[in-house]
């Protein structure tokens, strides 16, 4: 097997196991105890509705609906979340850039005014693999700043080196010992794959405190 086939292999793997991660600990834990409190009320509104003189007490339902709505809305939050891995970028009518602002607009639209951009012409002239690379890690490296980070400016820039293109994203949040990222964060592991096959090389810079710095260089010819 080829060392880029073996690297496709392995990026699919990551990316199956991070859905799966994600479904298990983060979706159907809400769901589960959404329903659960759905069934919950409906049981209580049964009973009093059998005892007649028991009236159904408006403000007792209250905190059981508004924390029944939050569990919801994280759900909800959760599963855009999962539709940025499930569903590939428009490539074929937006440049990567714009697929990325897109798809915070329609997903994350409480980070979209978080991003500034200064990227040279030449990161809007380049091929499909690498344009679908630049997107991913783009988009991933904006999620964990601003979901994990905390961050709330990232800068996204882009010069054309010599022999080499590199895109940076920095931002001001809270940062993190790499040392330390659990084995189960898999989205670091698949930006590092996603360079490797396009023959780039991903660095991050970060330490507890912030800020953070990735850093992908992707060799040109001539």
């Amino acid at each position: 097997m080829s060392d880029d086939r073996k690297l496709a292999v392995e990026l699919v793997e990551l990316e199956r196991a991070q859905l799966g991660n994600e479904l298990h600990d983060g979706v159907i834990p809400l769901l589960f105890v959404a329903s659960s409190t759905v069934a919950n009320l409906q049981d209580k509104l049964a009973l009093r509705g059998q005892q007649a003189r028991v009236p159904v007490n408006e403000s007792d339902l209250a905190p059981a609906l508004a924390q029944l709505s939050k569990w919801l809305d994280e759900a909800m939050q959760a599963s855009r979340r999962l539709l940025t891995e499930v569903y590939p970028p428009d490539l074929d009518h937006h440049d990567w850039q714009a697929a990325v602002i897109d798809t915070l607009h329609r997903l994350f639209p409480e980070w979209s005014n978080r991003v500034d951009w200064e990227l040279d012409p030449a990161f809007s002239q380049v091929s499909d693999p690498v344009a679908c690379a630049f997107y991913r890690i783009v988009l991933e490296a904006i999620r964990n700043a601003c979901q994990h980070g905390k961050a709330t400016e990232v800068l996204v820039s882009g010069r054309r080196l010599e022999r080499a293109l590199e895109v940076s994203i920095f931002d001001n949040g809270t940062g993190f010992e790499l040392s330390r990222v659990p084995s189960d964060h898999f989205g670091i592991r698949a930006m590092h794959c996603r360079a490797e096959l396009i023959s780039g090389k991903l660095r991050i810079d970060s330490a507890v405190g912030g800020p953070t710095t990735v850093v992908l260089v992707l060799p040109t010819v001539g």
